[in-house]
């Protein structure tokens, strides 16, 4: 009788897993065939303005699968479309899944310039928080701090790069080092509130030194190199508050804060 129960234990147990292989089959076979209801796509455009549509993606996934709907969900290739998307310039990531309601969703995060160069060619194009360069988009220009005057460096001959230090990893070219100050500063100018508002463009001397042109005021600010940024912009701080607040915000046409411990003024004619 022992032997008769224990018997009968296995098989239930044999026949409850066939069984739920038998559904899970099942399940996976309707789901297979399901027909694809709709795309979803939300776009995360963090603190930037935006570069790419919720137009652009769906054109992005038709031109790759065709199109989705209506489509059995088995015939989907998702991980096929999430990378047709993160190959876009301005896509930082995607996330591509389905529902078991027949529905697909495509969650994409937006690259975030935080410059602009103007190339000595007038070439244009981006750097993003990465360090990545975005070709420009005439439809959605980004509002972001302006570099130009002697800068050699091409989007088009270095389109697959990323801005590195100058000793680690892939470089930008003969340009490298300047590209790595340039990306240096506008990560700084783009971390404080104020300088963000304030700073409204930086202009590369022929020596690869830099001007910034601020938004307020007639004055140049001459910072020099890219380096010492704390101890320099604490000097330009504490002359806007205690010299131009008091002074006049147009009595300077050049603040030259490139020289430790001191601030070089020149007035206007």
């Amino acid at each position: 009788m022992k032997k008769f129960w224990k018997i009968a234990h296995v098989s239930l147990w044999v026949i409850l897993v066939a069984g739920a292989c038998v559904m899970v089959g099942f399940t996976n076979f309707e789901q297979y065939y399901r027909p694809c209801n709709r795309i979803y796509v939300t776009m995360d455009y963090g603190q930037a303005d935006k570069l790419i549509t919720m137009a652009d993606i769906d054109s992005i996934i038709r031109r790759n699968t065709g199109k989705i709907s209506g489509k059995p969900m088995g015939w989907v290739n998702i991980r096929q479309i999430e990378k047709s998307i993160t190959a876009q310039a301005y896509v930082e990531k995607a996330h591509v899944y389905e529902s078991l309601d027949g529905n697909i969703f495509v969650e994409v995060k937006q690259r975030e310039p935080i410059l602009r160069i103007i190339n000595s060619k007038f070439e244009s194009f981006y750097v993003d928080g990465s360090g990545r360069l975005l070709p420009p988009n005439p439809f959605f220009p980004a509002r972001v701090l302006i570099a130009s005057g002697n800068i050699s460096h091409s989007y088009m001959a270095n389109r697959n790069f990323r801005i590195e230090t100058p000793m680690m990893g892939d470089t930008v070219g003969p340009a490298d080092t300047l590209m790595f100050e340039l990306y240096k500063l506008a990560l700084y100018i783009n971390r404080d509130k104020f300088l963000k508002a304030e700073i409204d463009q930086v202009y590369v001397t022929p020596s690869k030194e830099f001007e910034l042109v601020p938004k307020v005021g007639q004055h140049v600010i001459m910072l020099g190199k890219a380096d010492n940024l704390d101890e320099k912009f604490r000097k330009l701080m504490v002359f806007y508050k205690h010299g131009l607040n008091i002074m006049g915000w147009n009595k300077y046409n050049y603040i030259n804060i490139k020289y430790r411990n001191q601030v070089v003024c020149s007035k206007l004619h």
